[in-house]
């Protein structure tokens, strides 16, 4: 298949780029070093502050509000020139010039950029496990292989939103802009948007915090950050979930999944329809 062509060229490019090995260092020093940490602090206070649930979901735990931030910039960022890099150089009326369709354009590099994150994660992940079972008296592996695979994925979204977004737009520089935008969005801002909601909802007036109606927090799920929490503790099941009686289906854990592959699906598909619209 064509697309299988330009995810396959994409991926043997970051290599010769140095990007996969960039990447992977970087994930290598984020994870090795936290679950080093995460063993040497507790050594400190008299190993009082590892969790009841055991040291894996504790470190599970820690890496997950740094996952939350890192692997979305990486995603976002090894994304945004997949198409519209290629556009600014010229290179594009090339690769369309052999027998590649649009749709195999913005597969390929969706597929592409996808291997690099992953690689990178998987790498930095499996160094993270080893220092884990050399120094951990107990060590979950089969528990922390699932939240390393649930990781990936969260990288695929990020890099499906940036690949979406690179097919949509016409200059890089426009493209960056985009995707530093969307990080802002995603990471600092979209935890208030509920509340600012409720706040114009109930006539300016600050709303009872302690009471949040169900939409308010269907808004909060709708971010992949928050989504990747939901399904972590779905998939995870000694990891802290929402605290809520009886949800709706769409508050539920395992609706994480579903937000996190409509993330997938939507970015990519306006990308596409945007890409397959408009003149070189």
């Amino acid at each position: 298949m064509s697309w299988t062509v330009v995810a396959k060229k994409d991926f043997r490019d970051a290599i010769r780029s140095r990007t996969l090995w960039v990447l992977s260092a970087l994930f290598v020093l984020f994870a090795a070093g936290f679950t080093y940490v995460f063993w040497f602090i507790p050594q400190l206070v008299g190993q009082q502050n590892l969790p009841a649930s055991g040291p894996t979901i504790g470190l599970i735990n820690g890496l997950s509000s740094s996952a939350g931030f890192l692997v979305p910039l990486i995603g976002l960022l090894i994304g945004y020139k997949a198409i519209v890099g290629e556009r600014d150089s010229g290179s594009l009326k090339l690769l369309l010039g052999l027998p590649h369709s649009r749709r195999d354009v913005v597969l390929g590099k969706f597929v592409g950029r996808t291997g690099v994150v992953a690689v990178a994660i998987l790498i930095g992940f499996s160094a993270g496990a080893i220092i884990a079972l050399m120094l951990y008296d107990s060590f979950a592996f089969g528990v922390f292989v699932s939240y390393t695979l649930l990781t990936m994925v969260l990288g695929l979204v990020f890099v499906a939103i940036a690949v979406g977004f690179s097919a949509a737009m016409r200059s890089a520089s426009r493209a960056l802009y985009g995707v530093i935008g969307l990080f802002v969005l995603f990471v600092f801002v979209w935890g208030f948007v509920p509340t600012v909601l409720r706040f114009v909802l109930n006539g300016f007036t600050m709303p009872n915090l302690l009471a949040r109606p169900d939409w308010a927090a269907f808004i909060s799920l709708l971010n992949p950050t928050t989504a990747y929490g939901y399904a972590s503790a779905a998939l995870i099941s000694d990891l802290p979930g929402p605290m809520m009686q009886n949800p709706p289906f769409y508050l539920q854990d395992w609706f994480g999944f579903v937000i996190l592959a409509g993330w997938i699906v939507v970015p990519l598909a306006l990308g596409y329809s945007r890409f397959a619209s408009t003149d070189l």
